[in-house]
C-alpha cells in the first residue's frame, strides 16, 4: 500500500512560479524545519508530443447500436499541432434519445480509442458521445513539479484551468490556447456540423462560438476527472461524472506550512508515509523527510470563477453545478479513496455509498456515490481500473462491472 500512495503523491502534489522569494517570506529558514520544502522553483518545459499526423482526417465505421468516427485534430483546427496521436472519438447512436452530449475526459496519457466501453453506455442511454485527444501528457504534478519538492497548492487549480481554456494564468508552462481542451471541442463540434449540417452539432455551441454547457453532460477519469470536475465548478452542465476523482490532492504542508511534521520513520505519520519532500517515491526516509499528509487540493473548496483569474471565488457551495447533477464512481483500494467521498459530500453528493459489488441496479433514484473493490485486470492498479477499458474488472457476461453505475448517472432523473 505504501509504494500505491506514493506513486499517487506524484501525480497529485504541486510547485510554484520563479517568483524569486520564498513562499513564506515570514518563516525564518534557520529556525523553522518546514522551511526548506517550500523554497523556488523553475518552470519545465512542456513536450507536445506527437506531431506527425498520420492517416485520413475522418476514420468512420459502424459498431453496435451506432456509428464511431475517429478524427484527426489537425483536421479540426490547422493550429492544433500537439498530440496528433491521439485521435477524437465520436460515437452516435441509431437512435438519438437525449437532446444532451456526453463528453468524456480520459486520464494522463490516455487514448480516446481506450474509453469506448463508457462510449457504448453513452450510446445504450441515448446520448450522442465525444471522447476528446487534449493534451494529457504530462501529468498535472509534472507541470507543477520542480526539483526541491512539492510547492505552493495553487499551481494543480491554475494548471488544469489554463489546459481547459488556454488563458495563461500560470508561468509555469506555456499552453498555446488553440490546443487547449475548450477549444478543441469547439473545433471538433464546429467541424461536425460542417461535414454533416443537419444533424444537430451546431446545438451544443452558442453564437459567440462557445460550448452550451447546460446541454453538455462532463465525465473524465483521474486527470481528465479533475478537468471534468473545473468544468463543473465554473458551469451549470447538464451532469457530471467522475471515475475515481474530480479533483487532486495536495501535501497538507504545502497548504499549511505550519503543519510540516518531521520524521524518521513510516510509522511517526498519520498517512503511514514519510519521506524527503526531493524524493516523494522513497523506499526508505532519508535526511531531512516530512510526513506526506495528503488533503484534497485547494480547487476543491472553491466555487465557480467569476473573473476569469483560473482561481474559484467563494467556496464548494458556490460551484455552479447543483449536487444533485453530480456522481462518481470510486475504487476503494485506490488511494483517491482517502479524500474522494469527503470531495464528493462537500459537492452536495449527500448520498450514502452504493457497493456495486453487492447492490444490484437498478439503484434508489437518489444515488451518486458508487464504489467497487473488484480486481483490477491484466496487471492495472486499482486506479486504472477506473479507466482505460482494459484494465476494468468485467462481471460474469464480460463487461465492466461498474456499467451499471455509469448508466444511473447518465440516466437518473435530475
Amino acid at each position: 500500500m505504501k509504494h500505491i500512495l506514493l506513486s499517487a503523491l506524484l501525480l497529485l502534489t504541486a510547485c510554484p512560479e520563479d517568483s524569486g522569494e520564498d513562499t513564506d517570506p515570514g518563516t525564518d529558514p534557520g529556525t523553522d524545519p518546514a522551511a526548506e520544502y517550500f523554497a523556488t522553483c523553475d518552470a519545465l518545459t512542456v513536450d507536445l508530443g506527437d506531431q506527425t499526423p498520420t492517416g485520413d482526417c475522418v476514420l468512420s465505421q459502424s459498431i453496435r447500436g451506432g456509428t464511431q468516427l475517429a478524427i484527426r485534430a489537425d483536421c479540426t483546427d490547422e493550429n492544433i499541432t500537439g498530440n496528433l496521436d491521439k485521435r477524437h472519438y465520436v460515437m452516435v447512436p441509431d437512435a438519438v434519445t437525449r437532446d444532451a452530449l456526453w463528453l468524456h475526459l480520459g486520464g494522463t496519457g490516455g487514448q480516446p480509442s481506450n474509453t469506448e466501453n463508457i462510449g457504448e453506455a453513452a450510446m445504450m442511454a441515448g446520448y450522442r458521445y465525444i471522447s476528446l485527444a487534449y493534451t494529457n501528457n504530462p501529468s498535472v504534478a509534472e507541470r507543477c513539479q520542480c526539483p526541491d519538492g512539492p510547492r505552493v497548492a495553487e499551481c494543480e487549480g491554475l494548471v488544469r484551468y489554463e489546459l481547459l481554456y488556454g488563458d495563461d494564468v500560470t508561468d509555469l508552462f506555456v499552453m498555446e490556447p488553440d490546443e487547449a481542451i475548450v477549444p478543441r471541442l469547439v473545433a471538433l463540434l464546429t467541424a461536425l456540423h460542417d461535414r454533416a449540417p443537419g444533424v444537430g452539432w451546431d446545438a451544443y455551441l452558442d453564437a459567440d462560438g462557445e460550448p452550451v454547457w447546460g446541454d453538455i453532460a462532463v465525465s473524465g477519469f483521474s486527470q481528465g476527472g479533475g478537468m471534468a470536475g473545473l468544468i463543473a465548478r465554473d458551469h451549470v452542465v447538464d451532469r457530471a461524472m467522475y471515475l475515481s476523482k474530480g479533483a487532486g490532492a495536495t501535501l497538507e504542508a504545502v497548504i499549511d506550512p505550519s503543519t510540516a511534521q518531521e520524521c524518521t520513520d513510516d510509522s511517526e505519520c498519520a498517512s503511514e508515509m514519510c519521506c524527503p519532500a526531493t524524493d516523494i517515491q522513497c523506499d526508505e526516509p532519508g535526511d531531512s523527510a516530512i510526513c506526506l499528509n495528503l488533503v484534497p487540493a485547494l480547487y476543491a473548496s472553491e466555487g465557480a470563477d467569476l473573473d476569469g483569474d483560473g482561481v474559484g471565488d467563494g467556496d464548494a457551495s458556490d460551484r455552479a453545478t447543483p449536487g444533485e447533477r453530480q456522481f462518481a464512481i470510486i475504487h476503494r483500494d485506490e488511494s483517491a479513496y482517502q479524500n474522494g467521498p469527503g470531495i464528493f459530500a462537500s459537492w452536495g453528493m449527500n448520498s450514502a455509498e452504493v457497493d456495486v459489488d453487492s447492490v444490484v441496479a437498478p439503484y434508489a433514484a437518489a444515488a451518486q456515490i458508487f464504489t467497487t473493490a473488484a480486481p483490477a485486470r491484466n496487471d492495472c492498479s486499482e486506479h486504472q481500473s477506473m479507466g482505460a477499458d482494459a484494465c476494468q474488472a468485467r462481471d460474469e457476461n464480460g463487461d465492466p462491472v461498474v456499467r451499471p453505475a455509469w448508466l444511473h448517472a447518465m440516466t437518473a432523473p435530475l
